[in-house]
């Protein structure tokens, strides 16, 4: 069943970003466990550092408490404490992460990114989730958007840059193409302001992943109105060659087998890969 979390919808949609939120003593290294990755493989010796845009609930996100939390906060967490290491989450825009994880800021980017052959050429990638793109529109969907072509002639607020800002401008050249009314694509920061901006009556609907879009959905004021759109694998995100990206990948395999994995998914409403988890740099086989 999918889990339901109840908060404040304004303390969602306001979240904004920040450092490091999470609690340090939740997050310690387990006691009595040797971590495989030392100083050298490490943003910080002890830690694995991770980066999170905590804006999409319920997969991430900005408690009322002001802690940073979700699905995949989880997963990070389990997956540090596996490693015998403390989980660090930083709390940052995407636009920033994948520099920062090239640079060595943090050691691995877990904010549901999309799996993309070009991405995979920058950074090493382990695909581990399915999701899909899907469109928010306000409660009552007042423009009676209910397929992909009914988005000619609508502005979509999305976040950019990101897969949901490539799958609409895809669509945008698509429907010129065709000589439809144009896709206005307009962006945002981050995903909340694109939410700010929905709930403002200043775009006709917001993209992201289906996930999020059916958590905003409970909450009364918005509804998912088309779904399915170019589903694809998310994946964890490493620095090229990182010896992170093979234990993480080592880790979540476990996950799988021995069922934390399918049963955090199944608890989200969450799809899982069903390739090899494994440290990927290229096309994935289909």
């Amino acid at each position: 069943m999918r889990k339901i979390i109840r908060i404040a919808a304004a303390t969602v949609v306001a979240a904004g970003l920040g450092g490091c939120s999470s609690a340090a003593d939740e997050n310690a290294a387990p006691a009595n466990c040797t971590p495989v990755l030392g100083a050298a493989d490490l943003a910080e010796e002890g830690a694995l550092t991770i980066a999170t845009n905590a804006t999409l609930p319920p997969m991430q996100y900005v408690d009322a408490d002001g802690e940073v939390t979700g699905m995949r906060v989880d997963l990070g967490k389990e997956i540090a404490e596996r490693l015998c290491l403390r989980a660090n989450f930083v709390n940052i825009e995407f636009e920033a992460q994948i520099p920062g994880v090239q640079s060595g800021r943090w050691d691995m980017i877990d904010t549901g990114m999309f799996y993309t052959p070009e991405r995979a050429e920058t950074i090493d990638l382990v695909p581990y989730e399915v999701q899909a793109v899907s469109i928010s529109v306000p409660a009552g969907n007042p423009e009676a958007i209910t397929s992909v072509d009914d988005l000619a002639g609508k502005t979509i607020g999305v976040e950019a840059p990101g897969y949901e800002f490539d799958t609409l401008t895809a669509l945008a050249e698509r429907f010129a193409a065709e000589g439809k009314s144009a896709l206005t694509v307009q962006t945002f920061k981050t995903n909340a302001d694109a939410y700010q901006a929905l709930s403002a009556g200043q775009v006709d609907g917001t993209s992201i992943v289906e996930s999020v879009t059916s958590f905003y959905q409970q909450d009364g004021r918005f509804e998912t109105a088309v779904g399915g759109i170019n589903e694809a694998p998310l994946a964890m995100g490493f620095a090229k060659g990182s010896k992170s990206a093979v234990e993480v990948a080592r880790v979540l395999t476990d996950m799988r087998g021995d069922g934390y994995l399918p049963d955090l998914f199944e608890e989200y409403g969450v799809t899982a890969y069903e390739g090899d988890i494994a440290v990927s740099t290229g096309p994935l086989d289909s």
